[in-house]
């Protein structure tokens, strides 16, 4: 395993700030205590990057990586990762950072190269990573060679890695707490894998909700899309859903938006009138949301926030301040419109 910042700091029996403060030549530092420092760092093996001498002037690289599996960020400039990207470069690029933005499969073995090629760049200051389509495997190997990290709309809970992510639990409690308050007893889920934490942690946030309001959860409403969960995906959910049980559901809280329009698609195809019969809510507030007809329900994630939240972090880590890894969470909002409505007598 490599030798790490924590690494030294233990050996040389001071604080990581003290080894950060060493290694970019900030701060009043003791002689005695800076040569401990370097013995400890030589003794263990530990280099630090050539990028932490450069002077403040010079450029230095920020690698945005996403996994191809996201879809097209070139396409789609108001997609949920484009804008958490703007929000990166809107701290950075003030800094003197130049951004450059990289693909990976989503295959480890294939991204494994590519990952050692960037390491490798004495240039490369820190890697921001969007999403959970990033096989952990590849964001141990980037710890591992000491370069700073940030996830963002991701984590590895059983790593200390730097994180932003969102509040999924609580803004699915927020929605289906709204469906319940409307009068909706019987609500249904569709989601996506379990695999997925942001997914998995909405439905505990659904299950949380119905639990706290004296509601028992019928399997039969509930439905995962898996490997994706797109609008096609929540149709296919919805036509399950609503030709396959009895009784139905009155409203439906899906996981993300696409899946919300999948639903939305279906029960229409299927005679139900949006939100008269059937209420529909949806997570993310993508800009479709606002669009569709009705428009729909859902819950807002502040994505250039998130980004610039990353940015900061990352800047900190570069500069080695508060080394110590965090976990940031966003919170988010819920954004009523015009898919969900009170329970009508006929579904009472």
């Amino acid at each position: 395993m490599a030798v790490t910042i924590h690494d030294v700091a233990r050996e040389a029996g001071v604080s990581l700030s003290t080894v950060s403060r060493v290694f970019n030549n900030k701060g009043n530092i003791s002689n005695e205590t800076r040569e401990r420092v370097i013995a400890a760092a030589a003794k263990l093996g530990y280099r630090p990057r050539a990028y932490k001498k450069q002077e403040n002037t010079a450029k230095k690289n920020i690698g945005i990586i996403f996994s191809k599996r996201l879809g097209s960020l070139i396409q789609d400039s108001f997609s949920f990762y484009a804008q958490v990207m703007a929000g990166v470069e809107e701290i950075l690029i003030p800094h003197n950072y130049e951004i450059f933005f990289r693909t990976i499969s989503g295959k480890a073995k294939e991204d494994a190269v590519i990952i050692n090629e960037l390491t490798r760049d004495e240039r490369l200051a820190g890697l921001i990573l969007a999403g959970y389509d990033i096989e952990p495997e590849i964001i141990l190997r980037i710890k591992r060679s000491n370069i700073p990290l940030v996830l963002t709309d991701n984590e590895l809970v059983d790593e200390n890695i730097d994180c932003v992510v969102n509040d999924n639990v609580a803004g699915a409690r927020k929605i289906v707490k709204h469906l319940i308050g409307l009068g909706h007893r019987r609500i249904a889920f569709c989601g996506g894998p379990l695999s997925h934490n942001s997914l998995n942690e909405r439905y505990q946030g659904y299950k949380q909700a119905l639990k706290e309001a004296g509601l028992e959860q019928n399997k039969q409403w509930v439905f995962f899309c898996e490997p994706s969960f797109n609008i096609e995906d929540g149709y296919t959910a919805a036509m399950r859903i609503f030709t396959g049980t009895s009784p139905i559901p009155t409203a439906v809280f899906a996981a993300n938006d696409p899946l919300a329009i999948g639903v939305m698609k279906a029960l229409k195809e299927l005679g139900y009138r949006i939100p008269e019969e059937i209420s529909v809510a949806g997570f993310d507030d993508i800009p479709m949301a606002e669009h569709t007809a009705p428009s729909l329900t859902t819950v807002r994630i502040y994505k250039n926030e998130m980004g610039v939240l990353a940015g900061k972090r990352l800047h900190e880590l570069i500069q080695g301040i508060n080394p110590k890894p965090f976990k940031i969470v966003m919170s988010v909002d819920p954004v009523l419109r015009d898919s969900t409505g009170t329970l009508s007598a006929i579904n009472l």
